[in-house]
C-alpha cells in the first residue's frame, strides 16, 4: 500500500510541475502589436484650410495625407507630397518644410500639431496674420 501512495504522490508532483510553465524552451514571447488609428486636425495654409490625416501605430506616424485644395497648386499644391513623406520620416509635426512653400509648410505643422492634440489657436492667429500681410 506504501508503494501506490508514494507513486500517486509522485505522480500528483509531475502533474503539478507540468502545469506551472507554460513556455516552450527555445520560443520567443512577442509584444501585441499595438492598434493602427487615425487623426486628423485643420489649420491655415497660404490659400485657405489644410487638413492633414495621420495613420498611426502606437506613437509612430506610419503614413501622413494632406488635403490643401485652396493652396497654389505650382507651388503649396506641389509641395504637399514632400511634406507628406517629411511627417513619416520625422515621425512628428517638426517638419523642415519646403522652400517657396513657407506658409504652407506652416500650416502644415499646425495641423499635424492639432491632429496631434499640440495645437494652440493662438498659434494659428500669428500665422494668419502673417499670411495676410504678405498676400497684401
Amino acid at each position: 500500500m506504501k508503494k501506490y501512495i508514494i507513486a500517486a504522490a509522485a505522480g500528483l508532483v509531475l502533474t503539478l510541475a507540468a502545469c506551472g510553465s507554460t513556455e516552450v524552451p527555445g520560443s520567443t514571447t512577442q509584444a501585441p502589436v499595438s492598434e493602427i488609428k487615425e487623426v486628423s486636425g485643420s489649420a491655415e495654409g497660404f490659400g485657405g484650410t489644410i487638413t492633414v490625416t495621420l495613420r498611426m501605430q502606437g506613437e509612430d506616424i506610419i503614413e501622413a495625407s494632406i488635403l490643401g485644395n485652396d493652396e497654389s497648386p505650382e507651388i503649396g499644391g506641389k509641395a504637399l507630397s514632400e511634406l507628406e513623406k517629411q511627417l513619416v520620416e520625422k515621425d512628428g509635426f517638426d517638419i523642415d518644410g519646403v522652400s517657396g512653400a513657407t506658409y504652407t509648410s506652416e500650416g502644415v505643422r499646425n495641423a499635424a500639431k492639432d491632429a496631434l492634440g499640440l495645437f494652440l489657436p493662438e498659434m494659428e492667429e500669428s500665422t494668419t496674420e502673417a499670411a495676410e500681410t504678405t498676400k497684401k
